[in-house]
């Protein structure tokens, strides 16, 4: 075995083929991450004869002291069960970084640690990866521990649909809310494009204020513009947009159908022996008169205000090796009740199917499964599509100096002014 530099094209070539590579170990993360932050992205790996065996492109960053940190997003690219050439790639690697001045390793493989029911059980025939972490600490990486909410650089959780069937087949399985929504988007005039680049503000806007709604991190227009310059073919934009004819022309035919029932039900309590049964009937259909009413006469301003329609949803999709995964969502707080969310993840769903990708990855969540956590919705959300729960081996510091350890008392101290 032989530890080498690789080339762009080594790199790529070693792992577009790669059964656990990710979006973040490709040669367009490393260009965003050099524009955008001036990270220096360096391409190794391991050679046996000639051929790849293993790889990684790991990203460089100064911290204090001029002092070097070394980042291998959802790497390394390697077999983590053969422990030969995980200890061989490890212990050049330190050498590698410690000749350039870094103290640290930092990585979060996208291994897999146990696939769990939808509903986050353990499933006793689906072991534990146990072995890939166990090699790890053995050969000196320190693990940060089975986290269960959103406390590391990546999300250990995620929740996945594999697409082991035909499409009406897997959708029949979602649950009957989720169905019941899909279904109903398109009936209120709810449509999706993909975007362009021409749709970054928007999408940046609308991103924006649904995480100051939740409480989310949220990333500039700036960082979109780099990213969609380097990442536009791994990256796909979806906008949900309300149509105001469809939207005036549903809400209205609620109307007049509603109509029809209530004065069916006046002339039967004309003739008929007005019971219990019958007042709720009548009670109902008012209610639903005055309820479609309220919205005609909101469609038909939103019909004056926005003759050309108006986005209201944006889905953030990118290709991530054998998965199609969702980066990012949001939907104006005002057209919440449209739930074009539903629509928005149609349509990454099909586009998978149409790619041949062997899962929807509907990515982070978080591993409390409470009703009253703070996260719950998202996941609950996510469950509707009757998937997976995924829970990946976590995140793991190869220290290659002692000033790691200085590092890391530093961090505590400053986490704890902070706080």
């Amino acid at each position: 075995m032989e530890f080498t530099t690789l080339t762009e094209k080594e790199f790529r070539e070693f792992s577009e083929k790669f059964e656990q590579t990710s979006f973040m170990q490709t040669v367009e993360l490393a260009h965003l991450k050099e524009d955008y932050l001036g990270s220096k992205t360096h391409y190794v790996g391991v050679r046996d004869k000639k051929k790849i065996i293993a790889g990684a492109m790991i990203l460089e960053d100064e911290t204090i002291l001029h002092k070097k940190k070394f980042y291998s997003p959802r790497g390394l690219l390697v077999d983590y069960h053969n422990f030969e050439l995980l200890e061989f790639f490890t212990k050049k690697l330190k050498e590698y970084i410690k000749e350039r001045g870094g103290f640290v390793l930092t990585i979060d493989p996208n291994v897999v640690y146990r696939v769990r029911s939808s509903d986050g059980d353990i499933i006793p025939s689906n072991g534990a990866d146990d072995e890939a972490i166990w090699n790890l600490q053995k050969i000196g990486y320190r693990h940060y521990g089975f986290n269960i909410y959103l406390d590391s650089l990546q999300a250990r959780w995620a929740y996945r649909m594999s697409l082991d069937e035909e499409y009406e087949v897997k959708k029949s399985k979602f649950s009957k809310s989720t169905r019941k929504n899909i279904d109903s988007c398109i009936k209120k005039g709810l449509l999706v494009r993909e975007g362009t680049i021409d749709d970054l503000e928007v999408m940046t806007e609308i991103f924006d204020l649904t995480s100051k709604r939740k409480d989310f991190f949220s990333r500039s227009l700036n960082y979109y513009k780099k990213m969609y310059h380097h990442m536009k073919d791994l990256m796909t934009i979806y906008i949900a947009y309300l149509d105001p004819n469809v939207y005036y022309d549903h809400t209205k035919n609620l109307l007049e159908e509603e109509t029809k029932t209530n004065q069916e039900i006046e002339k039967k309590m004309q003739v008929d022996n007005v019971g219990n049964k019958l007042l709720k009937k009548k009670e109902t259909s008012d209610t639903l008169l005055n309820k479609y009413r309220l919205e005609l006469e909101k469609a038909l301003k939103f019909k004056e205000e926005h003759p050309n329609g108006l986005d209201v949803g944006c889905l953030l999709s990118l290709r991530s090796g054998n998965e199609y995964l969702t980066l990012s969502s949001g939907v104006l707080e005002e057209y919440k009740c449209f739930t074009p969310k539903y629509l928005m993840y149609e349509h990454h769903i099909k586009e998978a199917y149409k790619e041949g990708f062997k899962y929807c990855n509907f990515y982070g969540i978080t591993g409390d499964f409470n009703p009253k956590g703070k996260y719950y919705g998202i996941y609950e959300f996510k469950k509707g599509f009757n998937g997976n729960v995924v829970e990946l081996i976590g995140q793991f510091d190869l220290p290659v100096t002692k000033f790691y350890f200085l590092y890391q008392f530093l961090r505590k101290i400053r986490d704890k002014i902070k706080k």
